[in-house]
């Protein structure tokens, strides 16, 4: 399918949405809005074209896949509007994001963040049920909210989330997999309860994994072969993820966490 063909298609669901567009033609770029008042979705045909002819999935799968997105945009957009985290403080909670993630909004807001790692940040956001909203610096000083009111309540909330793991043993090695559908997953590592207790049972070298948003590995190697496997599986989740994060497992010492690098066959230094 050539971009003509695309292009076409894609003005064929917009109409069919009723969503509002206008076509840079210089840049090629799609700029949509479901109301007059909200931020537009800028879509880049190159881009989309690309994503099409490198991956394995069809053009039609590609475009609901985006329709998809840009609906859960809009109407993220459309429940900001009178948001407020007054009456909300049971819904808080971190989120996980790669340090490459944006730290202001599609609006231009700043959002409210910590540093985690060299590799990761800490986002923070309002559950709605089946997605949520990140908690930007506005939204938290109309809601008379202080940063570390935020932090608690959402590491409190954190905490009681159910922590189901799956074990696996590779080569005498022992992996736990908490895949969650909540879009918790690796916030996980933020709970130092859960850390300390695999920590205090491990027979080895304690590491974890955040691959993506919806998946935390703890693994306790054992023998060299371990730390290849958990490499190996760290990048095959972060490539299949649908919000990476990174793609190096961490260390974990006197309860601190730091990224590290894993040579083939060699435990890492």
């Amino acid at each position: 399918m050539n971009n003509q063909q695309l292009k076409k298609q894609l003005e064929e669901q917009f109409i069919a949405k009723g969503w509002g567009y206008s076509w840079d033609h210089k840049k090629e770029t799609f700029s949509v809005e479901a109301t007059s008042h909200q931020q537009p979705f800028e879509i880049s045909l190159p881009k989309l074209q690309q994503k099409v002819q490198e991956g394995q999935e069809s053009v039609e799968k590609v475009i609901q896949q985006l329709l998809g997105q840009m609906e859960s945009v809009f109407d993220s957009m459309e429940r900001r509007k009178d948001l407020t985290l007054e009456g909300k403080e049971r819904e808080v909670f971190p989120v996980m994001r790669s340090t490459s993630f944006p730290t202001e909004s599609r609006t231009g807001k700043k959002l409210v963040y910590d540093e985690h790692t060299a590799e990761s940040r800490v986002f923070y956001a309002v559950d709605m049920g089946n997605t949520y909203l990140l908690i930007d610096e506005d939204l938290l000083h109309t809601s008379s909210w202080t940063r570390q009111q935020l932090k608690e309540r959402a590491l409190f909330n954190l905490r009681g989330l159910a922590n189901e793991a799956k074990q696996d043993i590779v080569a005498g090695n022992i992996f736990y997999f908490f895949s969650t559908t909540d879009g918790y997953g690796a916030s996980r590592i933020l709970n130092q309860a859960l850390l300390d207790e695999y920590a205090s049972k491990a027979e080895g070298e304690i590491c974890f994994a955040i691959p993506h948003q919806d998946v935390f590995v703890i693994a306790d190697i054992r023998n060299e072969t371990g730390y290849d496997v958990l490499g190996q599986l760290t990048f095959h989740f972060y490539a299949s993820g649908t919000m990476p994060i990174t793609a190096l497992p961490f260390d974990y010492k006197s309860g601190e966490v730091e990224p590290i690098f894993i040579l083939a066959k060699r435990k890492p230094k």
